[in-house]
């Protein structure tokens, strides 16, 4: 049996160097437990046997142990490349360059602060990520932008002084710039409307010049433009102070669609209508992406926003709010030069020597009031809740807004008034918290009351306000109750409730006040009431179906002017006009346009031979000529009216 037990050894021992499969070491101790059984028999030594089992057993702890793989480290959780490639690539770049620091990771490429070991100036090397360098198109663009650039010679236009590859590292040197992105002063809102000014004008001039050149940028946006660090003055910037920059996707004067892996080039904010649908380019597409950055540097926010294909939409259809309407201040031309170079049709567009001179030219921030009468709005929108208008629908002054600082709400107005003394009142929902606000035409919060509750001086849901003599009037939606403040917010009384008509109301919608009268819509019993500023009913105007008919029709708006009545009638859409007495004078029919609702109430605002009307949730207001009944072109609100009313320069 000797030879059978060196056998198995030889076996064991080959099993455990080659690691194989387990299941061979099971079979061999079943083996070795018949053969010690009939060595036992025949009456031969067990030992042999006994350690070589013992070490069958012990085996697969150490055949069948896990194997440990070694530890990877995880990647940086910004995303930025580890330390091996940042050194491979220093190491191969290190017979020209020193690299002192990463300060830049774009969506393509690394920027390292290095110095030049034969110049020992400062330049900034862009170095390719890694997993681009294989594609054979990206690294032609790659070095296609260093040739561009080094045939540029304008103060406004970032510098190359050299490119190439050494050792599989892709590089472009170019000049250091210490400085911010236009992107992230836009986003602090560091610019005043002149250095805003100033810095796209020196942008156009790089324009103009890469232009000259038979170039066409592609990418023009806020994070390719560069202030420089002391560059912005309080009248402008230094002209020395500007850099264009990333001209990766630059390319012919005329071009056809170009993509990346299948993708448009370009960033669809700031895309022409024309790169949108890839059609051909050229540099009236430039004016286009320079008309979108100029919008968001003098608003703070881009025309267009959404996901990709929303903003693609936008691009091509749509016509962007005008950015006087965002920021009053600016002045009236520069508001129309951006919607000029914003024009869907490129022919339409102006030239770049037009935007300077439109930059450079003298203007000067719009303050003040200058008009008697403003037209005084609340809107649904996140910035300037509260507007006043001129006449003409231009935008004079924002006012509050939506968010959580002094004098914004966490909702739209419900209500707008302005009293005598030039203030304007404000009601808004906010559970828990005061309803009423009084605000300066220039947006200073001076007041807060009505807290919310049910106690007299206390709201559920003022849905609208009025003020006669230097008397504040809300009606409350839920109580059905008009209150009377003074100025200073201090209560003085309330009227009304819950009831059939004759001084109490069944859902009452609006409220105007008028000489020695107020004006109540009672919406559910369709009809409006006219009592004094006591609450002392004196009348009601109402609309049967037909003269035999005892059916009242709906009504949906009340105006006044001195003694003529303008109410809205729903069902015939008109306007009717009829004296105290309640007689009928005239009817104007009211437009109905895309996107209005014909049921919605109206909000009515008679003033100097015009009525203005503008439906609830509707972004426009009618005008309608009162000597003639023809309808004007109507305002453009560009945000969905929930009140309209008049505001007056005190005297």
């Amino acid at each position: 049996m000797h030879w059978l037990l060196a056998l198995l050894l030889v076996l064991l021992t080959a099993l455990l160097v080659s690691r194989l499969a387990p299941w061979p070491l099971f079979l061999l101790l079943a083996l070795l437990v018949g053969a010690g059984w009939a060595t036992g028999v025949r009456g031969e030594p067990l030992w042999p046997w006994l350690l070589l089992g013992l070490g069958v057993l012990v085996a697969p702890r150490v055949y069948l142990a896990p194997r440990r793989r070694p530890r990877r480290r995880p990647p940086p959780a910004d995303g930025r490349p580890g330390r091996p490639q940042a050194r491979e690539e220093a190491e191969a770049l290190s017979g020209r360059y020193e690299i002192l620091e990463k300060v830049g990771l774009g969506g393509m490429a690394t920027v390292y602060k290095a110095k030049d070991r034969k110049t020992g100036r400062l330049v900034a090397l862009k170095v390719p990520q890694e997993r681009f360098v294989g594609d054979p198109r990206f690294v032609r663009r790659f070095h296609r932008e260093a040739e561009v650039l080094s045939r540029m010679d304008h103060p406004a236009i970032v510098k190359v002084y050299d490119h190439g590859q050494v050792e599989g590292v892709h590089y472009i040197a170019m000049e250091f710039l210490d400085g911010e992105g236009l992107d992230k002063l836009i986003e602090e809102r560091r610019l005043s409307l002149k250095q805003a000014v100033a810095v796209l004008a020196r942008v156009a001039d790089a324009l103009r010049h890469i232009h000259a050149q038979g170039i066409v940028h592609r990418d023009i946006k806020p994070g390719n433009v560069m202030v420089l660090r002391g560059a912005l003055r309080e009248d402008g910037v230094d002209p020395r102070g500007v850099r264009l920059m990333d001209f990766g996707i630059a390319a012919g004067k005329v071009l056809t669609r170009l993509t990346i892996t299948g993708a448009r080039i370009g960033t669809p904010v700031y895309m022409s209508p024309e790169q949108a649908k890839g059609q051909k380019l050229d540099h009236r597409s430039d004016i286009y992406s320079l008309g979108i950055v100029l919008y968001e540097t003098l608003t703070g926010q881009p025309p267009f926003t959404g996901g990709y294909e929303t903003v693609i939409h936008q691009q091509i259809f749509q016509v962007p709010t005008p950015p006087k309407q965002l920021r009053p201040e600016i002045p009236q031309a520069l508001s129309d030069l951006v919607l000029r170079m914003l024009e869907k049709d490129p022919a339409k567009r102006p030239s770049l020597e037009e935007v300077i001179r439109g930059l450079e030219g003298p203007w000067q921030e719009e303050k003040g009031l200058p008009h008697p009468h403003y037209l005084l709005l609340g809107v649904e929108a996140k910035k300037g809740t509260v507007r006043l208008l001129d006449m003409e629908g231009t935008a004079a002054r924002l006012l509050s807004g939506i968010g959580s600082s002094p004098g914004h709400f966490p909702a739209p107005p419900l209500a707008a008034a302005a009293d005598p003394e030039g203030g304007i009142w404000v009601a808004v929902f906010e559970h828990g918290a005061k309803l009423l606000h009084r605000f300066s035409p220039e947006g200073e919060l001076l007041l807060s009351a009505g807290p919310y509750g049910m106690r007299p001086g206390e709201f559920l849901f003022p849905l609208a306000l009025a003020v006669a003599d230097g008397t504040l009037f809300v009606l409350d939606g839920e109580t059905a109750t008009i209150s009377r403040l003074d100025l200073k917010g201090q209560y003085q009384g309330r009227f009304g409730g819950q009831g059939p008509g004759r001084g109490t109301f069944q859902d009452p919608k609006a409220l105007v006040a008028a000489g020695e009268h107020l004006f109540v819509l009672d919406y559910g019993n369709r009809q409006v009431q006219r009592l004094t500023p006591e609450g002392r009913y004196l009348s009601r105007y109402a609309f049967r179906r037909t003269k035999e008919s005892g059916e009242l029709r709906l009504l949906g708006g009340v105006g006044v002017a001195g003694e003529r009545l303008y109410l809205y009638d729903v069902e015939a859409a008109k306007v009717r006009v009829v004296d105290l007495s309640g007689a009928l004078l005239a009817s104007y029919a009211l437009p109905l346009l895309e996107g209005e609702d014909r049921m919605s109430l109206v909000e009515l605002l008679p003033l100097g031979g015009v009525l203005y009307a503008a439906r609830r949730g509707a972004s426009r207001v009618h005008r309608i000529d009162l000597r003639t009944g023809e309808a004007l072109p109507p305002l453009e609100v560009y945000a969905p009216v929930r009140s309209l009313s008049l505001w007056q320069k005190p005297a």
